[in-house]
């Protein structure tokens, strides 16, 4: 829990050009922070604090309807699309609908939170405007949708029943480059992972930095099953439950850490914790862990890259399971 906020910060939250409006965002502002005694939150206050040149909500209902219309008029499902566009918004975590695609989401979001297009339209140039704003959401949804059909056409191997899957699932804590995930679900896909968990703002398949993810992925991110998360407590909690006889191993430098190549994986099935590129897995679950194992590191850095990381644990687990049972066997 957040334990201190600024003024700043409380004014761009609920400000129309950052989010859906006002009056939803309010109640959503308390739910989401704690403030510190003496620190005035009632409504009255902090909306007169905001700018005097912000969109008002009669403004905004205006574009909207008028937007809506001309998406009908395509056949675009504009309340649907509304929904996603609310839902990118209040957490930005989940990432953007993937029915619509982030261009598409954002487009809509822009008309109508826009401060470039003035405040008050004629009744002819502010049709126009929506008519064109809704032109260009048809062409973004029909791209991605080409893009989708363009991955299941020339994928190498569109078939997730191809794979050969071991008792192996990674943990990914707050990790911050959609690129090292994007690469790790590739090593994940090659090495018969048979589960990718995320958490927190660690970008994923249908969530946030989807696109970056995939242009390192190519692919895997669609042949690797994966969960999301809130919380690091969350994601231990759903394994705990669904897959108690794995052990859960962090892969961190500390005291109690033992070399990954002298640690016994059990056969019945790992866990691989990998946490945030600079700050490490979560201190607050290091005790709920079954093993922590570490990489011997022989430079001035005290740790790889966890992309790089994630191999090399993941090779080590499959050689101690032997090579002929792992071409012999596979486990979902």
């Amino acid at each position: 829990m957040i334990q201190s906020v600024s003024r700043r910060t409380v004014q761009a939250f609920l400000s129309p050009r950052s989010s859906y409006h006002y009056n939803s965002r309010f109640p959503l502002l308390h739910r989401c922070f704690s403030f510190p005694s003496g620190t005035n939150t009632n409504e009255e206050n902090v909306s007169t604090s905001l700018n005097n040149d912000d969109i008002t909500k009669e403004i905004f209902d205006e574009r909207r309807n008028r937007l809506w219309t001309s998406l009908q008029e395509l056949e675009i499902d504009a309340q649907e699309l509304d929904q996603a566009a609310i839902s990118s918004l209040e957490d930005p975590t989940m990432g953007y609908d993937n029915r619509y695609g982030k261009s598409a989401i954002r487009t809509y979001r822009s008309f109508l939170f826009s401060t470039k297009q003035p405040t008050s339209f004629s009744t002819i140039s502010a049709t126009a405007a929506a008519n064109r704003c809704a032109r260009q959401i048809q062409f973004l949804l029909n791209r991605h949708k080409s893009h989708q059909a363009e991955f299941v056409r020339h994928h190498d191997t569109p078939q997730q029943s191809s794979r050969k899957t071991f008792p192996i699932i990674l943990l990914l804590d707050n990790v911050r480059s959609a690129f090292n995930v994007g690469s790790i679900f590739r090593t994940a896909d090659a090495c018969g992972v048979s589960l990718v968990v995320t958490v927190g703002i660690t970008p994923h398949p249908e969530g946030s930095g989807q696109e970056k993810l995939n242009k390192s992925a190519l692919g895997a991110e669609r042949l690797v099953p994966s969960v999301h998360f809130a919380t690091t407590r969350q994601a231990l909690e759903f394994l705990r439950n669904e897959k108690s006889d794995y052990q859960i191993i962090g892969m961190e430098t500390t005291e109690r850490s033992q070399l990954y190549s002298n640690y016994s994986y059990p056969a019945s099935g790992v866990v691989l914790l990998l946490g945030n590129e600079v700050t490490g897995v979560d201190t607050d679950v290091m005790n709920d862990l079954d093993a922590i194992v570490e990489i011997p590191m022989y430079g001035a850095k005290n740790s790889l890259n966890i992309a790089a990381c994630a191999p090399v644990v993941l090779y080590e687990v499959l050689r101690q399971w032997s090579w002929s049972k792992c071409e012999g066997e596979s486990n979902g």
